[in-house]
């Protein structure tokens, strides 16, 4: 592996509105985002020494902790007895990057749960950087990419050293294996984005691109047809190549109403509306979220969107917002969603999965899949596991060919980043 560490110009610009944090509080004004209106408030704070944009708390970031002694059982399951499943097979082949650890303190720690080896662990490496960020964590082939004291990568087996890919915390997923986009702004007014493609392993950084005016942060990610961005007057979604118009996806609205985004798929919702939890909500009373109508995936080469109607008895599907969960299989064959569940005051979340080959547009529900908002979702690597929050606040896996699912004992899922990864040997 080529040890040099690349070169990038990432400098933060200093002063006036130029600043990265007039950015975001722009983005935010303007988008409808999810909010906690009772919890941790959003700090952007300049770091002058670290050069790093730093937030506590915040849509779209949002710091569980360890889980309190008081936490409600699932919906499915508050006052009655937890079935047990069999348990998640050593087959699955899966490790899962979870952060916060949600035991220990917060936030520093991320949890290791090698599901192959049921083996349960702490480290304080990849050391994720508290803050607003999307994303957070994000695996790119056989390395963890994340927001540090900047961005860095780290092997996904968690071996080695991390490296520094640049000073800015701004980056995104490329379509080009191996390689992620980093971002900073650009001095001057009107505020502009400039991006570069940087190779993890080391080498020198593509040139400099200028992002067509109006984008803000965070850019969701390259795919195989340009910049997966938000840009325009409604921030709504849109691909961008140099030197060509912006294309505005079809009824696509802002970033928040996001569900994933691969190179290849883009899964956003339409028809949304902003909801709350009341005040005496079991869990996140006084939460703001979005239910949507309907659910769209994107083909953005062939152009072909599929849509998915809310599922009867629900009230509408609920995005967690791109770069924080894992809803397309890696395969792109499948999707999985939570949709809200009456009473809309509980803020309670039913799973579902979704083939996206045409086969069949009907959602399928997820055995015992009941919970509350922002809980996580994973795909195992090859697909064929889905790992979920199941009764009890415990991980559960879907395993889509028999439609059958199996427990675990580690305590989840409403954690702000849920990434799976090979379990390897040991």
């Amino acid at each position: 592996m080529n040890s040099t560490k690349p070169t990038v110009d990432i400098d933060r610009p200093t002063g006036g509105e130029t600043d990265p944090e007039a950015l975001i509080r722009e983005a935010r004004r303007r988008q409808r985002r999810r909010y906690i209106a009772t919890g941790v408030a959003v700090a952007a704070v300049v770091a002058s020494t670290a050069g790093v944009l730093a937030g506590v708390g915040g849509p779209g970031s949002r710091h569980p902790g360890r889980p309190a002694k008081h936490s409600p059982k699932s919906p499915a399951t508050a006052g009655r007895t937890i079935p047990t499943p069999a348990r998640i097979p050593r087959s699955v082949d899966t490790t899962l990057i979870v952060w916060p650890a949600g035991f220990g303190p917060c936030c520093g720690a991320v949890a290791i749960d090698n599901l192959s080896a049921r083996r349960l662990a702490q480290r304080k490496n990849p050391d994720i950087g508290v803050g607003d960020y999307q994303p957070l964590l994000t695996h790119v082939g056989r390395w963890l990419v994340y927001v540090s004291n900047g961005t860095a990568a780290i092997r996904d087996d968690l071996s080695g050293k991390p490296r520094v890919l640049g000073r800015t915390p701004f980056f995104a997923p490329s379509a080009t294996p191996g390689h992620v986009w980093l971002f900073r702004v650009l001095r001057g007014k009107p505020i502009r984005i400039q991006a570069r493609l940087v190779p993890i392993t080391g080498g020198p950084p593509g040139p400099p691109i200028t992002l067509p005016a109006g984008t803000v942060l965070p850019v969701v990610r390259g795919t195989d047809a340009g910049l997966l961005l938000q840009a325009g007057r409604d921030l709504s979604l849109a691909l961008w190549n140099p030197g060509s118009p912006l294309r505005t996806l079809p009824y696509a609205t802002s970033e928040s109403d996001g569900f994933d985004a691969t190179s290849r798929l883009v899964a956003y919702g339409s028809g949304c509306k902003t909801q709350g939890t009341s005040a005496h909500a079991l869990y996140e009373p006084n939460a703001g979220y979005e239910a949507c109508k309907m659910l769209r995936v994107l083909n953005v080469v062939t152009g072909r969107l599929i849509s998915f109607a809310a599922p009867p008895g629900t009230v509408g599907w609920v995005p967690n917002g791109f770069d924080l969960v894992s809803a397309i299989s890696p395969s792109g064959r499948m999707i999985a969603a939570y949709a809200a569940t009456r009473p809309l005051g509980q803020g309670k979340v039913r799973l579902y999965a979704m083939s996206t080959g045409g086969s069949s547009g009907k959602p399928r529900l997820v055995p015992s899949s009941d919970a509350y908002l922002f809980a996580r979702t994973a795909w195992s690597p090859n697909g064929s596991w889905l790992f979920y929050q199941g009764p009890g606040q415990h991980l559960w896996a879907y395993q889509v060919a028999t439609r059958k699912a199996r427990g675990s004992g580690t305590t989840c899922c409403q954690y702000t980043v849920m990434v799976a990864a090979p379990s390897h040997s040991g």
